[in-house]
């Protein structure tokens, strides 16, 4: 705590005039709330949150695709717990289950591809969530399940592309950004040069860090200093696990079994190549592909719901009618409230405005 005293006295003598900061993963918000550092910060310094939760970015649509597929008697869905209460237009897995549909969840992929081999007369399908760090390893599943014969595994995929969803941000202008604080997530899987273009095509210092409350109070304070010099370069304070090309690795997988495409973000709408698409020559594992008949409703969210507006940083939690009532985190009415790393989720559990 010592450490932190001294940035959080640093920070105060360096900020003059108001700062407002892009933290951009949804861990970062984990860590300011939960360590109450906005508290102690300067009033100058205004922290909003981007589009860093995968699961609040996706739309109803997707939820509503699983809960088609596992109306079928030969389709185990295989999910990450964190999916099971996130509603669709009507329902949600975790009621699906209730009634019968054959829903089981798992603690890593590799486990799905078990389940497949083991259950060669289901079709076990997966909901590919994440950006590229999640998205890599759900390329080297789809890799390791061609190799191996199992092709009852199937993906739906919903991996999307933090640059491209940052990069919406920017160019819309609704909020005011002067640096950003940008995922070491994604950062130690792509590389601090995946983002380089930010600092040099908006004109603002970044900075990409680690998860500890030192290490965000670091981020904050070069940003300060950046600003205040009037520098703006892309700094990496996470050296312990993000290199300048990141793991090669990665970026060979998402460049054999994905290619870019446009894909709807929650708040955002349709987002120039903000997703990844499964290539053709491993279609036989895209679930959208096999399951091709299926047909689902117009997706919509619940009434007064503000998670887009919240993924977008122009609202927060308490903002929402709903926040805290009738939506929590035993009954969420959206993704920004149930997931673990959701925004609405993070402020009732750790904040401190109602």
């Amino acid at each position: 705590m010592e450490r932190a005293e001294q940035l959080l006295a640093e920070i105060k003598e360096t900020i003059t005039l108001p700062l407002h900061i892009l933290a951009v993963c949804s861990g970062y918000k984990v860590t300011i709330q939960k360590n109450h550092l906005e508290e102690r910060l300067p009033q100058q310094v205004h922290i909003h949150y981007g589009p860093g939760c995968p699961a609040c970015l996706a739309s109803p649509a997707f939820i509503d695709k699983l809960l088609e597929y596992g109306k079928r008697s030969n389709v185990i869905i295989a999910t990450y717990n964190d999916l099971l209460g996130i509603p669709g237009t009507i329902s949600t897995l975790e009621k699906a289950r209730t009634s019968g549909a054959d829903i089981r969840t798992v603690s890593a992929i590799w486990d799905v591809l078990l389940l497949a081999k083991k259950n060669r007369r289901k079709r076990i399908v997966f909901p590919a969530l994440g950006f590229e760090s999640a998205a890599s390893s759900t390329a080297a599943a789809i890799l390791q399940a061609k190799i191996a014969g199992i092709f009852n595994f199937q993906v739906l995929c919903d991996h999307k592309r933090m640059p491209a969803c940052m990069e919406t941000v920017l160019q819309n202008k609704e909020i005011p950004v002067q640096g950003l604080i940008t995922s070491g997530r994604v950062a130690a899987s792509m590389g601090s040069d995946y983002f380089l273009s930010f600092s040099e095509k908006y004109g603002i210092p970044q900075v990409i860090s680690g998860y500890r409350p030192e290490n965000l109070l670091e981020a904050i304070l070069a940003l300060a200093r950046q600003i205040t010099h009037q520098t703006k370069k892309t700094e990496n304070l996470f050296l312990e696990a993000v290199s300048a090309k990141g793991n090669i690795k990665s970026h060979q997988l998402l460049e054999e079994v994905f290619e870019k495409e446009d894909t709807f973000c929650n708040g955002f709408g349709i987002v120039k190549n903000g997703g990844f698409r499964i290539k053709d020559e491993y279609r036989m594992f895209d679930a959208e592909k096999v399951f091709f008949d299926v047909k689902t409703m117009e997706p919509a969210m619940a009434e007064g719901c503000l998670c887009g507006e919240i993924m977008r940083g122009i609202k927060t939690p308490p903002d929402c009618s709903h926040f805290g009532k009738d939506c929590n985190p035993i009954q969420a009415l959206g993704a920004c409230m149930h997931s673990e790393e959701g925004p609405c989720r993070v402020e009732f559990l750790f904040g401190r405005n109602f």
